[in-house]
């Protein structure tokens, strides 16, 4: 019994540390995104950075009125 509750808190930490480590790279990645939008707002190289961003996003299909 005792295997097999060290096991499980083993992965239970590895799983809250992998989490943390996720949470805390989004929060940098969220920092850094606003540094270039405010530095380079207007320049050529905010411009491509939001070019480069906004790729990925499909626009929603237009309704028909």
């Amino acid at each position: 019994m005792g295997c097999c509750l060290v096991g499980c808190v083993r992965f239970l930490f590895f799983q809250l540390w992998k989490l943390l480590l996720a949470a805390l790279v989004a929060m940098i990645f969220a920092r850094i995104d606003d540094y270039v939008e405010r530095r380079h707002g207007t320049s050529n190289v905010g411009r491509a950075y939001r070019a480069y961003r906004g790729r990925g996003k499909k626009k929603p299909p237009s309704t028909p009125t």
